[in-house]
């Protein structure tokens, strides 16, 4: 997955209702991410001085099974020509339609502590909107910030989240019910990642 396609298909465009122009104006502005990027730079240039999980590291840590859901397809580094480190992993079980996939990117180093920056304020480069087809919205769980995602179209789910200050989560989950979205999800040992 691109970072790029991952940050603007969750943030979209915003109406200006101060005018009467038709054109619409980006949700999010240059303005937005230099306010972000200022407000986050003590943690950027920690990030800066780290270096990426290993991939014996994420090897070790990520789980070969999720209740009945075994690992189908795993790759540490996925994105080498992004100069990010980026982990993607698929789980299933016995239904071919049911998946669970996720996708790590680890905001250690230069390159990652400059993708990782706008979602360490989710709240602000996203925004909720409901129609017939789905919705997205921001959710507070536990004291953690969360971007959810539906498309009843294709019965898909998107969760984005940041650890520690220093991932950043995609977890995509196709033809299971929200309820076994956060089951799932809580079974990954986010706490047990590095820090910065």
């Amino acid at each position: 997955m691109s970072l790029a396609i991952l940050l603007f298909s969750s943030c979209g465009e915003k109406k200006d209702s101060l005018t009467n122009d038709s054109k619409e104006k980006p949700f999010i502005t240059e303005e937005l991410l230099d306010e972000i990027e200022a407000e986050q730079k003590p943690v950027t240039e920690k990030l800066k001085k780290l270096t990426p999980l290993s991939s014996t590291d994420m090897d070790a840590w990520m789980p070969v099974k999720l209740g009945d859901l075994n690992r189908v397809t795993y790759k540490t580094n996925a994105l080498p020509t992004s100069f990010t480190y980026v982990t993607i992993a698929r789980f299933k079980n016995s239904n071919p339609n049911i998946k669970l996939d996720i996708t790590i990117l680890d905001g250690a180093g230069r390159m990652g502590s400059v993708a990782i920056t706008p979602f360490l304020d989710l709240e602000r480069i996203t925004r909720e909107t409901s129609t017939d087809g789905g919705f997205q919205r921001t959710v507070t769980k536990n004291g953690k910030v969360y971007f959810q995602k539906y498309s009843k179209e294709d019965d898909t789910y998107i969760l984005q989240f940041t650890v520690n200050d220093r991932f950043m989560v995609i977890i995509e989950t196709r033809n299971m019910t929200e309820e076994a979205l956060w089951e799932y999800t809580s079974q990954f040992h986010f706490k047990s990642l590095p820090s910065i």
